[in-house]
């Protein structure tokens, strides 16, 4: 395990190359103080090199879950890579297991195929060619790094589906994302990222992942997002995630919990009076008991308690993790 009194800064450097057998990485970190040994994941390609205020490590990444994923689209045999991390499992395309409570800025660079398009969670700076590189993100957990590669679609503006699905109609994904964000820039603090893009991808382990900046998407949930019910719970839910989750990290209870209120926060004002969308619908049924923690908050302190503390935490907490007990000391 490594563990850092302070991270200044990740540098990742990743090599997506359709046809290798994986993905060789490279992690440099920037800290103050000194790391107890490291855990690699993946096969070490150097030994772990420590240097005067960081530490760099090299290392062949299998595609796994979680991790990296190399995907043949069934319908037209396209191959995309995408790296769908998970922060409460081991990191396993970084190459550390730092303490996903150890927030930094992080660069990323990716070298993909010249055609390909790629995704991550900062702005592009190099967008084209074989090297692409990333703005620095605002601090985030290294377990929260995504990106993805490969032939993608614009279909709309930040909206990205594999080739195969280019007829895609995302007016409907397009006009709740927009939506959401204006209701919960207003309701919570302004969006706090530069961008905000939509990939949809095959064989994610997930429905969705919400990341700084990119929502990664299952591209199975394109076949039901005719359903207005079940785009307005699945768009909310991960657009909730920028503030919940990606601003302010905390248990996984909590963090769920608050993107599934909040969601249906929102679905009420899309629908005033429609007291049925005040129950979760699938597929945020599996965190009704989180939900019904966070009803419980409301019972005791009123919605306006509830969001006045929530703005509270995200404006004095921003790009941190907190603990419940600093949640709830506002809400008392």
């Amino acid at each position: 395990m490594i563990t850092l009194v302070e991270v200044e800064a990740y540098d990742l450097t990743w090599r997506l190359d359709p046809a290798a057998d994986g993905v060789r990485g490279r992690a440099t970190l920037r800290f103050r103080g000194e790391p107890e040994p490291v855990e690699v994941f993946g096969e070490a390609l150097v030994p772990t090199r420590r240097e005067s205020g960081g530490l760099r490590v090299e290392a062949l990444f299998p595609y796994a879950r979680p991790g990296f994923r190399r995907v043949t689209d069934p319908v037209d045999g396209q191959v995309y890579l995408y790296a769908a991390p998970n922060p409460h499992r081991a990191p396993q395309s970084l190459g550390h297991s730092a303490d996903h409570r150890l927030r930094a800025p992080v660069t990323l660079t990716a070298v993909v195929p010249p055609a390909w398009k790629c995704l991550a969670n900062g702005l592009p700076v190099v967008d084209g060619g074989e090297v692409r590189t990333f703005a620095p993100t605002a601090p985030t957990a290294p377990a929260w790094v995504a990106a993805a590669a490969g032939p993608f679609v614009e279909v709309a503006p930040s909206v990205h589906v594999p080739r195969s699905r280019a007829g895609f109609d995302a007016t409907r994904v397009t006009d709740l994302v927009d939506r959401s964000l204006a209701f919960f820039s207003e309701l919570l603090a302004p969006y706090p990222y530069p961008k905000c893009e939509l990939v949809f991808v095959h064989d994610l382990s997930l429905l969705a992942l919400s990341t700084q900046g990119l929502i990664v998407f299952d591209e199975g949930a394109l076949d039901r997002f005719d359903d207005l019910r079940y785009a307005t719970t699945v768009i909310a839910h991960e657009v909730a995630h920028a503030w919940s989750g990606n601003l302010v990290d905390t248990d996984i209870w909590l963090v769920e919990g608050l993107a599934v209120y909040l969601s249906r926060l929102f679905a009420e004002a899309e629908r005033p009076g429609d007291d049925t969308w005040r129950d979760p619908p699938a597929p945020d049924l599996p965190y009704r008991p989180y939900l019904d923690r966070l009803l419980e908050v409301e019972a005791r302190v009123g919605r306006e308690g509830l969001l006045r503390g929530l703005r509270a935490v995200f404006a004095e907490l921003a790009h941190r993790h907190a603990e419940p007990a600093e949640f709830e000391a506002r809400w008392g």
